[in-house]
């Protein structure tokens, strides 16, 4: 007959053993809800390998992360509302109010007018990529591209000082297209933040605009189209337009300049009645002188009065070993900011644009430059103020 003490042990060895059965249970239905998640879901494709299957955790572990990250931020701005005194549900209800009554789109409008009509945006130089390198270029190059241009869309269109851009040569079947319409917007809302996408090459688009540009004999310039005898105000881009191929409204003896590094001219300023042409290539430095080739080809076979030039990279910088080959939103980038500096410092412009591991450092002799240039205008100021 067994005793108090015999029942008492089998009963722990029995709660013991099930414990163990629970845990080896929870086990593998983790390693089975992880095998699960790390495999594809289809019984047709073959088992992934080994280190498949880690770079799917990984790659699962970084959007719990990013995840987690997003509710902190998230909660962090709760608490600043708070402490701030705001009413967040009597905001949220204003937010959706004013999203069925349209309100925010006109706030949008105007503060971007503003910026336009302070930036004098009509009578600024202009920006063209040249998006005629897509034959030339593997599909994760024109993937790239796309993301470029989609950068320099969004810094235009926060910039205070936009500029009217055009992107030529985006035709309807070109993969470039392709990864652009995936965006929300796309053409006709880029084209109402002066952002033109065109089917037309290069050529076809500015060999067009110069044509219908003529001095009148009163020295008045007409633009010579036919939107220009119906239209009164401004180029499409400063306010919500529909169209996608807007030609661009050219002064006389406007130049057209291909930036390129293997030009031999160098860029000293810019000029407002000039079309600054980004080449649109993303090869990793595989497709020498693509750029300047193009330019020249232009110039040999159409009536384009088209320059080459160089940014002033090698007379303001030491790089010390890096490459200097710039994405095409970073030459973007750098002329938007040249702008905004008042159309000098070459040296802020770059610095503030290119990413830390370019590891590049201004030159002594132009820091001091601009030091004496910066003194210059502080003097002047303190003077008017003294006046």
């Amino acid at each position: 007959m067994p005793t108090n003490h015999d029942t008492m042990a089998e009963s722990n060895s029995n709660t013991a053993a099930a414990s163990a059965d629970a845990a080896t249970n929870t086990t593998n239905d983790q390693n089975n809800n992880n095998t699960t998640s790390a495999t594809p879901n289809t019984a047709d494709d073959p088992p992934l390998s080994k280190k498949a299957i880690k770079r799917r955790k990984r790659w699962e572990k970084a959007l719990q992360i990013k995840k987690r990250r997003k509710e902190q931020s998230k909660e962090i701005r709760r608490i600043k509302a708070i402490n701030e005194g705001r009413d967040l549900d009597a905001e949220r209800e204003q937010q959706k109010k004013n999203e069925k009554e349209g309100k925010g789109w006109e706030r949008r409008e105007t503060l971007w007018r503003e910026r336009c009509n302070k930036g004098n945006i009509d009578e600024s130089f202009r920006v063209c990529f040249d998006c005629n390198f897509e034959d030339q270029m593997t599909w994760k190059e024109v993937n790239s591209l796309s993301l470029q241009l989609r950068y320099a869309y969004a810094m235009n269109r926060k910039s205070p000082m936009p500029l009217h851009v055009h992107v030529t040569g985006v035709k309807r079947e070109c993969d470039t297209r392709k990864h652009l319409e995936k965006i929300d917007g796309f053409p006709d809302r880029w084209a109402g933040r002066a952002y033109h996408v065109h089917e037309e090459s290069l050529e076809d688009v500015f060999g067009s605009a110069l044509s219908n540009v003529v001095m009148s004999k009163d020295e008045d310039v007409k633009q010579v189209d036919d939107d220009a005898s119906k239209s009164e105000g401004k180029e499409d881009g400063t306010h919500n337009d529909n169209s996608q191929q807007s030609q661009p409204k050219l002064r006389p003896n406007h130049q057209l300049v291909y930036l390129t590094g293997d030009s031999e001219n160098t860029l000293t300023t810019l000029d407002n009645n000039t079309t600054y042409i980004i080449g649109g290539i993303v090869d990793r430095n595989r497709l020498k002188r693509a750029a300047i080739e193009r330019a020249e080809a232009i110039g040999s076979n159409s009536t384009l009065p088209i320059k080459t030039a160089r940014l002033p990279l090698n007379e303001h910088f030491d790089f010390n070993g890096s490459t200097r080959v710039l994405t095409c939103n970073h030459v973007f980038e750098i002329l938007l900011k040249y702008r905004e500096n008042g159309y000098k410092d070459w040296g802020s412009a770059v610095m503030s644009v290119l990413p830390d591991r370019k590891d590049i450092h201004e030159k002594e002799e132009k820091k001091e430059e601009s030091k004496k240039e910066e003194g210059d205008k502080n003097q002047y100021t303190k003077l008017d103020h003294n006046h």
